[in-house]
């Protein structure tokens, strides 16, 4: 076997606005779906692939074997069953998948066993496409995760399918692989599951239990395992003596005989290890979706996030040549698909059912037939919201670039009530010159953002979230262009309506000198430096009522459990309204801080002369 040497050539250039960086691949900007050679060139690496090249070719002849209607997924070592499937529409994955900013898609599949010996199918049933697969090491049970995070194994000698794993509450599966005994499986490299007493097993007992993910000479395997400090690794295991030796830290993608490809983290960041000398490098820094080494060729086939995108090309899909390591770049409207076992294809699973996806590897030739698209103005908010989070993650500027750049994105709007995006994502930029500070973002976007719902009212729109500290979101259409134009705000809610009129009356009461109604809320408190703070910037506001006008500016609304800004109105404990004082020429702004505890009316907590932090993503 050739001894495989990785050497990166650091290169400095610049095109699109991407530049190469040290020890690592970055995607160059496609923007032209007909050139797709746009490419980054790395001193060759040489790849052994005539040992697995047998392997491809008798796929091959198996596949041939069955019905060219069916779209094969995997093979039994033997080469005697493939499993394979038939695309179906259905509404129940095209609800799904339209409510996919980017992540990978669902399509509902009918799924068979085929004898290659006869051609006999075997109807397994109908499901949400699969999401992993994997045969034991006896080749005998295929255990599969479907789209709605069920799990199933299929005996090929029995021709029985056995649900072994329902979906529960929020439980999700990304991936799967079996004990070398075929009692346990693995999810996730965190969840251990033993097939007959149907109970989880603690990682904390397992750590160092090898799950297998190939066999790599004789009786040792890649497997994946935890250490005790239960870090992700992927190590050789040699099951005769017991012993390992660490390949890399991380999750398990795809190997060949001469290299390993796995993420950082779960779909994210691509590294490839030279299974000989151990050393990695880094190929894809951002979301990776699906990744492959082809076995007949050493080439890596990867989906990862398009950070050019336009319409609905959210994604592209690479191809890098062992030869010389260039990269080919395609934008795509969908990142997940089916790796073909005879390696000639790549099967898309569509956004819509309507549509197909296949690539010829061979050609590099995307076939497409796109009859479905996201409505004019799913595609644009989803458009909007993605740019958000590249904005807030990619820049790396002054504040005049940025400023430009968030007016494409950000706005302000004065109805139904003040809402100020533009002018919270401005503010925040000056105060930590840079969109977000790092303690207030995650280490990179997140490789799945989806809506949890989503509401279009003529030119208006309130989506959300559900996990980030920014879930619910208002935006506002100008001139046929969808713009954020507040966080939390919530402005057609009871509890937004109840805090203006709350405010307004205080205020009032400030304006119209009503000293006693006004200082009410700190009434018998004990007479500490939050007491003076408070009563002080009220007394001051009465002292000079005659020469003063205030205006309510933008109310946002706070969930204080953790604290997070509020994902619905009626979550809400706590609201923070922004109030501009006026004093001729000069502008003060405060913010006016309100509570409430178990759904009870808001009442006024404090004033605030730092009315900067409303607009802090914390």
């Amino acid at each position: 076997m050739k001894k495989m040497i990785i050497v990166l050539l650091c290169l400095s250039i610049s095109l699109s606005s991407c530049s190469i960086k040290e020890d690592e691949l970055v995607i160059l900007e496609n923007t032209d779906k007909d050139k797709s050679n746009i490419s980054t060139k790395i001193k060759d690496w040489q790849f052994e692939t005539i040992s697995q090249k047998a392997i491809i070719e008798k796929n091959k002849e198996a596949i041939d074997k069955i019905d060219k209607d069916i779209i094969p997924i995997a093979i039994t070592p033997d080469y005697g069953t493939v499993m394979g499937y038939k695309n179906m529409l259905s509404e129940k994955a095209d609800a799904k998948n339209s409510m996919v900013i980017v992540g990978n898609m669902l399509q509902s599949i009918e799924l068979f066993a085929i004898k290659t010996s006869n051609g006999a199918k075997k109807n397994l049933g109908k499901f949400l496409s699969i999401k992993s697969s994997q045969f034991d090491s006896e080749g005998k049970q295929w255990a599969f995760i479907d789209g709605e995070d069920n799990v199933y194994i299929y005996n090929v000698e029995t021709e029985q399918i056995q649900k072994v794993l329902e979906k529960y509450n929020y439980r999700e599966f990304n991936n799967i692989c079996w004990s070398r005994d075929s009692k346990r499986l693995m999810f996730d490299n965190r969840l251990i599951y033993d097939i007959a007493s149907k109970q989880f097993i603690s990682i904390a007992a397992e750590s160092y239990t090898p799950f297998i993910r190939m066999n790599y000479s004789h009786n040792t395997y890649i497997t994946e395992m935890k250490n005790n400090r239960y870090d992700n690794i992927i190590a050789l295991y040699n099951f005769d003596n017991k012993t390992y030796t660490q390949i890399a830290d991380g999750f398990y993608m795809d190997s060949d005989n001469s290299s390993l490809i796995y993420t950082m983290d779960v779909k994210q960041g691509l590294k490839i290890v030279n299974l000989k000398t151990l050393e990695s490098k880094t190929i894809e820094s951002g979301p990776v979706y699906c990744a492959n080494i082809l076995k007949s060729t050493g080439e890596i086939v990867y989906t990862t996030l398009n950070p050019n995108f336009h319409d609905d090309d959210r994604y592209l899909l690479v191809k890098i040549s062992p030869d010389n390591m260039v990269k080919k770049v395609s934008p795509l409207y969908t990142p997940s698909y089916y790796l073909s076992p005879a390696e000639d294809k790549l099967n898309f699973i569509s956004n819509y059912g309507e549509n197909s996806i296949t690539v010829d590897l061979e050609s590099s030739e995307i076939n497409e037939s796109i009859t479905k698209k996201d409505d004019e103005n799913l595609s644009k908010i989803k458009f909007v919201i993605l740019s958000m989070f590249l904005l807030d993650y990619n820049f790396d500027g002054s504040f005049e670039e940025y400023e430009v750049q968030a007016k494409k994105i950000y706005t302000n709007t004065a109805y139904p009530i003040p809402q100020e995006a533009l002018n919270n994502k401005l503010t925040d930029f000056k105060r930590f010159n840079t969109p977000l500070p790092n303690f207030q973002k995650e280490a990179y976007i997140p490789p799945l953002l989806a809506f949890d719902s989503i509401s279009v009212k003529n030119n208006k729109a309130s989506v959300n979230i559900g996990r980030f500290f920014i879930n619910s979101i208002e935006l506002v259409k100008v001139d046929m262009n969808w713009y954020i134009t507040g966080f939390s705000t919530h402005p057609e809610s009871d509890e937004v309506y109840e805090i203006r009129s709350i405010v307004r009356k205080h205020i009032n009461d400030i304006l119209n000198g009503n000293k006693e109604k006004a200082l009410s809320y700190w009434e018998g408190m004990e007479d500490n430096d939050f007491v003076k703070n408070n009563r002080n910037v009220v007394e001051n506001l009465i002292n000079n009522k005659g020469k003063i006008s205030a205006e309510i500016g933008e109310t946002e609304l706070w969930s204080m459990s953790d604290p997070h800004r509020a994902e619905s109105s009626s979550s809400s404990t706590e609201a923070r309204t922004k109030i501009i004082v006026k004093d001729g020429n000069n502008i003060n702004k405060y913010k006016i801080v309100l509570s409430r505890k178990n759904g009870d009316k808001f009442t006024i907590k404090s004033w605030d002369a730092d009315p900067l932090s409303i607009s802090q993503l914390y």
